[in-house]
């Protein structure tokens, strides 16, 4: 009976009222998640038992009515009556009780506003009867004509042609293609609405996600001022997620087998089938990375967590791959409190996890979550400051920005939990060289979201050789250029190769570029199909000097530019969200060389240096379908932006390369390659930019433990009797060491 709520709300010949379970004898109720949307004055609802006033706007506390009157439920658990929101006392007992009154529960029900409600069964009736179609017609055949098509599925296609067009693609173009026209308008369809209800609002909350997690025989509901309908239960939807993929994959292929020749209409059918296949890829991770948290959830009970690691990082990978968002913002914590069951008690949640306090909650979390599993969790970022013990835990910076769970991207285990709050682990010491400086890197909040670019080489306003005793001075382009539209796509190229001569130097410029602008995935308008064809990054820059970039060409140091992409509409990297979406980052390097981008477009450039396993794969999947993230997001946090900045170091390799490079730009004649024969950086990492070396620094050992996928950690210690000290982010996955790998403790 303890795992019982203190409360209930009942419904009993068409009136409703709190009841405290416990004492009327009743052990069966359903449960309910949703998304509260903005708050109200307090009020007195009308409910018997609710003695306090209630936030939730009015017609959602009617939509539960609905609820429970259409699924026929008696007793129901809700929080926004169940729990005094007020009572701090109350909430934090409560936050502790939530695995259990999800796991005690009969049904959870999950209630979500919808414009248009869907039946999943109808959806999954058309992927299946695309399959059918795929199977047994040409990719170039009339459906008319197809004699292995029965007179039904001929009927079908045309009704699909014409309803409401759905294929992301003029229809003219469409049809121009020679692909069937219900086919694609089903396709889409099917797409679209799979897609649309995994990016509602519902799901971008940590309650809700949460909530999915614990709760059983899950049902949907959609709801809107027309309706309340049954939209089927989450598997369901999860399951149509693979299924939309699959279909993506086939159609693709199906399109192609056919065609020894591809017209400009086909390739940009090809083009969105394309960007629907990146989309549902991240969504199936995205929500096998969910059900795979589930089973070890349901499988493992209350404590599942105390020795499942690679759950652990997978609960945190899947809820910062898409970021969620809460009101306190101590609730980007509390609201995990339901998963790591028993990880606080009701008096440790009020007092070590106050509502506004992100320091106090994150340090709290990690270092109860890391005592209790015996194993130090702490996150790949750099610390803002020391606290002088645990400081492998790094100091979580406060922001007046809203938060959300990306502050989770990069959670990794350290090693073993030794007293007095040291982590001993397996790390590569003795690391060849010393840290220098080379590159500073800040983070700015702009007043809007658009996606400026600009970028100032050191040589400009300087002189440039032309001939014997001749010079011209080096252009500053500086005024700030719209790019609209169609240009778009030519101009993200142009200033990727720029990003990878000076990120990369002397490095292969073209497979830098793939590599940067395939993760950034930027979606943009365009006017035409053509604007942005399959392989547009390298076709778009077709023709022109930007095609097959060769370094030695690149003077990288002489080049200026500013612009603004005006039809940017977004980017599907998870570096690019609501938290980092009116963020700037400036990089200069020591010779000079300014650059200012999007948050997402410039950390994308840092980790896609080569070397670099953080930008080599987003997200993956490991056997059981457990997320392990390598992107990068983790590196910096929030509460950076306008504090103190960052410093690119590398250990080997020469950091003065920059300046003779830039010195060779302009003393080379404009008209013959610059070879530059020197070292670049190498063995690089990122630090605080208040980290020293210096003289003091000649005896300090340096290191990085390897955390098995998700970026490595750089560590120093000053004496040989010291413990280490977590100083920064390995950039490079791999450095040269004297020691090799040995036992460590870290401070």
């Amino acid at each position: 009976m303890a795992s019982l709520p203190r409360r209930l709300l009942g419904r009993s010949k068409g009136n409703y009222f709190v009841f405290d379970p416990r004492a009327q004898g009743v052990t069966d109720y359903d449960i309910l998640s949703y998304r509260w949307g903005d708050t109200r004055t307090p009020y007195r609802c009308d409910i018997g038992g609710v003695d306090w006033d209630v936030i939730l706007p009015e017609q959602k506390l009617k939509d539960i009515k609905r609820l429970m009157e259409s699924a026929g439920i008696d007793s129901l658990w809700v929080d926004c009556v169940c729990i005094h929101q007020t009572d701090r006392a109350e909430m934090a007992a409560e936050m502790a009780n939530m695995y259990h009154y999800y796991k005690r529960a009969r049904r959870c029900h999950i209630l979500i506003d919808m414009d248009e409600v869907w039946d999943p069964d109808e959806i999954g009736k058309d992927l299946r009867f695309i399959d059918h179609i795929l199977t047994h017609m040409g990719g170039a055949a009339l459906a008319a004509e197809a004699t292995r098509l029965t007179e039904n599925m001929t009927r079908r296609l045309s009704e699909w042609a014409h309803r409401t067009w759905l294929f992301p693609l003029d229809e003219s173009v469409a049809r121009a293609a020679g692909v069937e026209m219900g086919l694609l308008n089903c396709y889409s369809t099917c797409i679209r609405h799979v897609c649309s209800l995994f990016q509602n609002l519902y799901f971008s909350r940590v309650w809700t996600f949460q909530e999915m997690l614990l709760g059983k025989n899950i049902t949907l509901w959609g709801v809107n001022k027309k309706t309340m309908s049954c939209i089927g239960h989450l598997y369901t939807w999860m399951d149509l997620a693979t299924d939309a993929k699959d279909k993506a994959y086939k159609l693709q292929a199906w399109i192609e087998s056919c065609r020894v020749l591809k017209s400009a209409s086909v390739k940009a059918v090809l083009a969105r089938i394309e960007d629907d296949n990146l989309t549902l890829g991240l969504l199936q991770i995205q929500v096998k990375g969910i059900n795979s948290a589930r089973t070890d959830i349901i499988s493992g009970g209350p404590h599942w967590w105390l020795d499942n690691h690679k759950g652990i990082s997978n609960v945190f990978s899947a809820v910062s791959l898409r970021p969620r968002g809460c009101v306190q913002v101590a609730d980007i914590f509390r609201g995990l409190l339901g998963v790591f069951n028993g990880l606080f008690t009701a008096e440790e949640i009020e007092r070590e996890m106050p509502d506004n306090d992100i320091e106090s909650s994150s340090f709290s979390f990690f270092k109860q979550l890391s005592e209790k599993t015996g194993y130090a969790w702490t996150r790949l970022a750099i610390s803002s400051k020391d606290r002088g013990e645990w400081d492998w835990i790094p100091v979580m910076a406060s922001s007046s920005r809203l938060l959300t769970t990306d502050c989770f991207a990069g959670v990794v285990q350290l090693g073993r939990l030794k007293p007095n709050g040291v982590a001993k682990t397996d790390a590569t010491t003795g690391l060849i060289g010393k840290p220098r400086k080379y590159m500073t890197i800040r983070l700015r909040q702009e007043n809007s979201a658009d996606f400026n670019f600009s970028y100032h080489g050191c040589n400009c306003g300087r002189s440039i050789k032309t001939g014997f005793r001749k010079t011209e001075q080096i252009n500053l382009h500086d005024r700030r250029r719209n790019v609209v539209g169609d240009e778009t796509g030519r101009t993200l190229v142009i200033l990727s190769t720029l990003l990878g001569s000076i990120m990369e130097p002397g490095g292969n410029v073209k497979e830098y570029r793939y590599k940067l602008l395939s993760k950034l995935l930027p979606n943009w308008r365009v006017t035409d199909p053509n604007a942005k064809p399959t392989d547009w990054i390298d076709r778009c820059v077709s023709g022109t000097p930007w095609e097959n970039p060769n370094s030695d060409f690149i003077r990288v140091h002489n080049e200026s530019m500013n612009y603004r992409l005006a039809d940017m509409i977004s980017c599907a990297s998870r570096l690019a969200n609501d938290t980092t979406k009116c963020i700037s980052c400036e990089i200069v390097v020591n010779c000079g060389c300014t650059i200012i981008g999007p948050f997402a477009l410039m950390m994308q450039a840092i980790v896609s240096m080569e070397g670099s396993f953080l930008g080599a794969t987003a997200a993956n999947l490991d056997a059981d379908d457990r997320i392990v993230l390598q992107d990068g997001l983790g590196l910096v946090q929030i509460g950076d932006v306008g504090r103190e900045g960052f410093h690119l170091v590398a250990f080997e390799g020469d950091v003065q390369a920059y300046r003779l490079h830039a010195a060779a730009c302009r003393n080379t004649k404009d008209t013959k390659p610059v070879f530059y024969k020197g070292q670049w950086p190498t063995g690089r990492a990122m630090v605080r930019e208040d980290f020293k070396h210096g003289f003091a620094g000649m005896t300090r050992d340096y290191g990085y433990v390897d955390t098995d996928g998700s970026g490595n950690l750089l560590i120093c210690r000053n004496h040989p009797i010291d413990p280490y000290r977590i100083v920064g982010v390995c950039i490079d996955e791999h450095f040269h060491s004297k020691k090799g790998k040995q036992p460590v403790y870290i401070k």
